[in-house]
């Protein structure tokens, strides 16, 4: 069988919401202590992580939609172009999986 490197689990949207969310802490608040060390001002501190946190964010939202409608680099999934009429429940899945067993692409 081939194998092509590539991970058979597929990252959630909440997943990737918390992992934006819990970087953006930790480099909001080391841009706060980078002021604080420079400037030895809590308040003016405390500000840049303020404003720095949320236009961050911003602009990394509108960064990732814009990169979302670049097609270079995405690649398509092979069934990708086959119509589907209903969502995929637990036993039809196994049947799938048989039939692709059966026609040699899984183990």
């Amino acid at each position: 069988m081939v194998r092509s490197g590539k991970r058979s689990t597929v990252e959630t949207h909440r997943r990737t919401v918390m992992k934006t969310v819990s970087w953006r802490i930790v480099a909001t608040l080391t841009t706060g202590i980078i002021v604080y060390i420079f400037t030895g001002e809590i308040l003016l501190s405390l500000g840049v992580i303020g404003v720095e946190g949320l236009t961050k964010i911003l602009f990394y939202y509108l960064h990732e939609r814009a990169w979302n409608m670049i097609q270079w680099g995405k690649t398509k999934h092979p069934l990708a172009s086959i119509p589907v009429n209903k969502e995929l429940v637990p036993e039809d899945m196994e049947k799938v999986k048989q039939q692709l067993k059966d026609l040699g692409y899984l183990d």
